[in-house]
C-alpha cells in the first residue's frame, strides 16, 4: 500500500511571491511599504494602517520556537512515516517578532526541540512542487553565526 499524497497550500495573488521564492531557497517576509508592519500571512492591505503597499523583504532564515506541538500518532496517513511529527510556531528573525510561521522541524530534530530553541530555515524541494519551509535546530552560535554569512 503506498503512502497517500500529503497536502499542499496552493498559491493565490497574495502568497506567490512567498512560494516561488521558497523553491528559490529563499525565504522573504512581507511587510507594509506605508508603516512597515510585517504581515503573516501576505495579503494586499495592511492590517494596521489599510494600505495597499505590500513591500517583499529576504530574511535571514534563522528565528526562535515559540510554540512546540510533538504528534506521536499522526492523524493523517500521509505523514506516517514521519510520526514523531514536531509542529513548531517559530518567530522568523528581523521582523520585529511580528511573523511566525507555523511549520514542522526535519525528521528527528524534534527530541532536540523545545520553546525558546534557535532554529534555521531548511528549503528543500525533495521533487515537490510547492517548496515548504520546515526548520532544523541550531545547536551552538557558531552554526548560527556560519547561517548568517
Amino acid at each position: 500500500m503506498s503512502t497517500p499524497a500529503r497536502p499542499r497550500p496552493t498559491a493565490d495573488a497574495d502568497s506567490a511571491y512567498f512560494w516561488a521564492k521558497c523553491s528559490y531557497g529563499e525565504l522573504y517576509g512581507q511587510r507594509c511599504g506605508n508603516c512597515q508592519t510585517w504581515r503573516w500571512p501576505p495579503r494586499r492591505y495592511c492590517p494596521a494602517c489599510h494600505a495597499a503597499q505590500p513591500v517583499w523583504e529576504k530574511l535571514p532564515g534563522t528565528g526562535t520556537i515559540v510554540g512546540l506541538v510533538i504528534q506521536h500518532r499522526v492523524m493523517d496517513p500521509a505523514f506516517s512515516d514521519e510520526a514523531p511529527l514536531a509542529i513548531v510556531h517559530v518567530q522568523i528573525d528581523g521582523t520585529d517578532g511580528e511573523m511566525v510561521l507555523v511549520s514542522r522541524l526535519q525528521r528527528w530534530e524534534w527530541m532536540n526541540a523545545s520553546v525558546g530553541s534557535r532554529v534555521t530555515v531548511v528549503l528543500d524541494d525533495s521533487g515537490d512542487e510547492v517548496v515548504l519551509p520546515t526548520f532544523k535546530i541550531l545547536h551552538n552560535k557558531e552554526e548560527e553565526v556560519r547561517r548568517h554569512d
